[in-house]
This record gives structure tokens, C-alpha cells and sequence, in this order.
């Protein structure tokens, strides 16, 4: 690990409660959102702005949605759930998942459609989109940390709210949003676009090429289902961040360190080959018992072995932490993050059926002096589970560990 050169800054970890999750338990909470113990360390919560309280209730049902006079609302078990992440530290995004029937070329809430702009579309859109910010605010002391108008604009389906939108309208609502914000005092709050379907910027170009509305945005964000990691670029990129902020699948629900390594893989792949600065699973929770493979927890409320792959990331590395510069020769995929000068961590993906022994590590440019290093194991047998510190002596910056057969390992290095 070469400790001089730092490349992205790491904004953190996420997943979705997004209408789909009922109120989870202290217990769930506490193992998604709190770092100690066995929780996993998210750093975010994903939640679905609903543009009226009829809306609400037609995709929620009845007695399901917070009520209000008038204007946004959501879903009572996202409000709950919010809170309950936020007491434990976490950070709250929020996303349009389709405007009122009004402003569609279907007329419907549901079912699709395509989103009709014109100005008073933009401005009512916006309106909606910061009154809901200041609800949560000021009703309930939960400040948004970031807002996207509209979840995969590229995605028309008749199953659920959704709603297309085009290049051309992002760049054109995108400064209306801002001088809602802005109007109500909420300008602290990031601008996000485009949160397509699929890893491509095709509905962020026309915005980001106009140096005006890019200097409004302030997260670059795509999913990422059916796609492989690749650098996207952008005109006028400067304080923007990039972020992935959805991927699952939806086959039958796999719990076991297979799927776990498919993602950790895709973690890997996507921290650094893509260098996004945050990285997001869909759903906490199948407590609605779809039996899918979309979740954290199965339908029981029992952990996946996914979660824990996550949490071989989240929990160790922190907002505001530096990705470090890896040379890598062998099949390891390995990452490698730090804090202030006294906390690392180190993140080793091994996709094979073979051990590796005895792998060393090496903490090229930095002295240490009374530090300790703990490996952090999920495997088949293990979910996240501390092993014995590495005897280190005098000195961690060269140390070797046996990687198990399929497995992922977080090296937690700080000081007594």
C-alpha cells in the first residue's frame, strides 16, 4: 500500500428503506447503521418522496403514509426507519420516484408515463421537492443530505411509480430545484442527477455541459443492474461527486457467501476502477417476503452473508476517508483505505476456492509505532467476525495474514 498516494474521497455506504421496507426493529437497525458490535456501519438511508398524501396511500395503502393538509409526504415505515438511522448516525437521500399524474403525458401517478416540462411543471416540481425537505426538517429534525428528482428516468413501468425524463429536462429543472432550495433555506442540500437504470451518463451530459447549471449539481449518480464498472466522464466536473446508488437482483434469495463475493467483487470493481466516492445496495429489508435475492436481510430479519461483505467496507471505512494507491501482483483483489494518520484498512477479496497463506502487506511511506491490526473475516463460516490481532511488535507496516478460500478480509489498523 503506497500511503503518499490518495486518490478519491470516500463519502460512504448506503441502502434503500425507499417505501418498499416496513418500520425495522432496533435489532435490524442497529445491524445496518451502528459500527459497533456486529453492525455493518452504513452511512445512508434511501428514502421515496411521494408528491401528495392520495398518491401516497395508492401505492402504500391505506393508513400507510404520513399524513398531511397538503403537499409531499412519505411512507410512515421510511419515516421510521429514518430516525431510527439517523439517532445512529446515519445520513438521509431522498429521490422523486414520479411527479403528480398532472405533469405526465399519462395523467397517472402510477403506471409510467413520461414527464411533461414546461415552466410550470419545473416550478411546481420544485416547490414539491424542497416543501418536502422542509417538512422533514422542521416537523421532524431530519435534515436531507441529498435530493434527486427523479429515480431512473429512463424507466417507464407499468408496476409501480416511475416516469421518463430526457437530458434536455434535467438541465432545465436543475436550477429551478436550486432556487427552491435556495428560497427556503435549504441550499445546503446536494443536487443529485440522473440515477439512470443503468451505469451511463447519457441524461447528465446536456446539464453538465452548460457551466452554469453543472456548477448547480453536486453528485453525479447512476445505478448500476446489467453493468460493468467503467469511467464515465462529464464536462465542467469540478466539486461534483459520483456515486453509485442502486444494484441488486431480483432472482431467488441467496444468502450465502456466493452472492456475498459477487458484490464485494463488485465493490471492489467500482471503488477502484470507477472511483466512485459512495456506493449503494437497494433494500435493507424483504420483511414484505417477496423471497428475492433485492435484500440485506431475508424475510426471517436474518443478516445475508451479502450484508457482511458490505460491512467489510463500511464498517471500517469511513466518510471522509482516502482510497490509498495498491500495487497488486497476485489473484487478491485488495483495497486500501485511511483515516488520520493512525487508522488504515485494508480490504482483500479472495474469489478462489484455495487459501492464500501467508500474504504479505507492506505500508509503503508510513512509520508506525504501537499499532495494532485486526483481521475482519467473512467467509462461509464467518460473517464479519474479528480475529486475533496480528503481532506486530514495534512496527505494522509490514505484516502477512493467511487469506481463507472465498472470502473477504478487513485489516483494521489504528493505534492501542
Amino acid at each position: 500500500m503506497n500511503w503518499t498516494s490518495t486518490y478519491q474521497t470516500i463519502d460512504g455506504f448506503g441502502a434503500s428503506s425507499g417505501g418498499d421496507v416496513y418500520k425495522l426493529s432496533s435489532r435490524l437497525m442497529d445491524a445496518f447503521y451502528s459500527t459497533a458490535g456486529p453492525g455493518i456501519g452504513l452511512d445512508f438511508i434511501r428514502l421515496k418522496i411521494y408528491p401528495d398524501y392520495e398518491d401516497c396511500e395508492g401505492d402504500e395503502g391505506a393508513g400507510h403514509c404520513v399524513k398531511v393538509d397538503a403537499g409531499p409526504t412519505l411512507s410512515t415505515w421510511d419515516l421510521a426507519n429514518a430516525q431510527a438511522a439517523v439517532a445512529r448516525g446515519a445520513k438521509v437521500v431522498v429521490g422523486e420516484w414520479s411527479p403528480l399524474g398532472s405533469m405526465k403525458s399519462n395523467g397517472k401517478y402510477q403506471g409510467g408515463g413520461a414527464f411533461i416540462g414546461n415552466e410550470p411543471n419545473y416550478r411546481k416540481l420544485a416547490s414539491i421537492q424542497s416543501d418536502f425537505v422542509v417538512m422533514l426538517a422542521k416537523k421532524y429534525q431530519i435534515s436531507i443530505y441529498s435530493i434527486s428528482p427523479q429515480n431512473e428516468p429512463d424507466m417507464s413501468q407499468p408496476s409501480y411509480p416511475s416516469c421518463t425524463w430526457t437530458a434536455q429536462q434535467f438541465h432545465d429543472y436543475v436550477p429551478y430545484l436550486a432556487e427552491a432550495l435556495d428560497g427556503a433555506g435549504y441550499s445546503g442540500v446536494k443536487i443529485m442527477i440522473s440515477e439512470k437504470s443503468t451505469w451511463a451518463n447519457s441524461y447528465d451530459t446536456v446539464a453538465m455541459n452548460d457551466p452554469a447549471v453543472a456548477a448547480k449539481i453536486d453528485i453525479l449518480a447512476e445505478h448500476a443492474y446489467g453493468s460493468s464498472p467503467s469511467l464515465l466522464t462529464w464536462s465542467n466536473l469540478s466539486h461534483q461527486h459520483i456515486w453509485e446508488t442502486e444494484v441488486s437482483d431480483f432472482g431467488t434469495s441467496d444468502g450465502s457467501i456466493a452472492s456475498a463475493l459477487i458484490y464485494a467483487t463488485q465493490i471492489h470493481n467500482w471503488l477502484t476502477e470507477v472511483g466512485v466516492n459512495a456506493w449503494f445496495w437497494w433494500a435493507l429489508d424483504d420483511d414484505q417476503g417477496e423471497g428475492k435475492n433485492c435484500c440485506l436481510a431475508d424475510s426471517t430479519g436474518r443478516l445475508t452473508k451479502r450484508a457482511s461483505a458490505i460491512g467489510n467496507w463500511s464498517k471500517f471505512v469511513r466518510p471522509g476517508w482516502q482510497r490509498i494507491g495498491v500495487t497488486n501482483n497476485g489473484p487478491l483483489l485488495v483495497s486500501a483505505f485511511k483515516g488520520t494518520e493512525k487508522e488504515f484498512a485494508i480490504v482483500v477479496v479472495n474469489n478462489s476456492r484455495w487459501p492464500v497463506l501467508n500474504q504479505g502487506f507492506s505500508l509503503n511511506g508510513l512509520v508506525l509505532s504501537g499499532f495494532h491490526v485486526i483481521p475482519w473475516v467473512t467467509s462461509d463460516s464467518a460473517s464479519l467476525a474479528a480475529r486475533a490481532p496480528i503481532e506486530c511488535h514495534s512496527s505494522c507496516a509490514d505484516f502477512q495474514y493467511s487469506i481463507p478460500a472465498k472470502s473477504i478480509v478487513t485489516f483494521q489498523g489504528g493505534t492501542e
